[in-house]
């Protein structure tokens, strides 16, 4: 009888929740085994499956794949071999093509909340110095569009020629007191 007991709950073991292993921080790498002068380092990544979801929810997860399309799952993403974008708890009664909206429709709420200001061109040229010398307007322009390219990297442009063209723009425009 026991020893049934013991391999009925060895059966059950992979489908158990356990605590993920310890991350060890050496230097500036991290591994699953202490090393000298390594410090424990405390996951973040895992997260519990019910952590958002309450009585009568379930928690479904906007995954992230590999090649950056975005998709819902009722498994969390790492299961899926995904990254986790976002989670959000929906009623569990419903079929799964209405969570699927509601959640849609929550992560629409929220990015829409997060989304900046529309820009207002006219009130910002109001306040601006010099605003009236349309040579200040191109000469910022110009600055934004080599700030562009030099973050682009030297994979499209030198980056010693953005510099001196930022550089001759910006004193340009200190020079005509923009």
């Amino acid at each position: 009888m026991f020893l049934t007991l013991v391999l009925f709950l060895a059966s059950l073991a992979p489908f158990s929740t356990h605590a993920q292993e310890p991350v060890y921080r050496c230097g500036n790498s991290y591994s699953a085994t202490p090393c000298k002068g390594g410090r424990l380092v405390e996951d973040k990544t895992s997260i519990a499956p019910s952590s958002n979801a309450g009585p009568g929810q379930r928690l479904i997860y906007l995954c992230k794949s590999h090649g950056g399309g975005l998709f819902w799952s009722s498994h969390p993403c790492q299961q899926q071999q995904a990254f986790l974008e976002r989670t959000e708890a929906v009623p569990a009664p419903m079929r799964w093509e209405q969570q699927v909206a509601q959640a849609q429709a929550q992560w629409d709420n929220a990015r829409a909340l997060t989304r900046p200001a529309p820009h207002r061109p006219g009130l910002a040229a109001a306040h601006a110095p010099n605003a009236k010398n349309p040579l200040c307007a191109q000469l910022e322009h110009r600055v934004q569009t080599l700030d562009s390219m030099g973050r682009a990297g030297s994979q499209y442009y030198d980056l010693d020629w953005v510099r001196r063209e930022r550089k001759a723009a910006r004193d340009q425009q200190a020079r005509l007191k923009c």
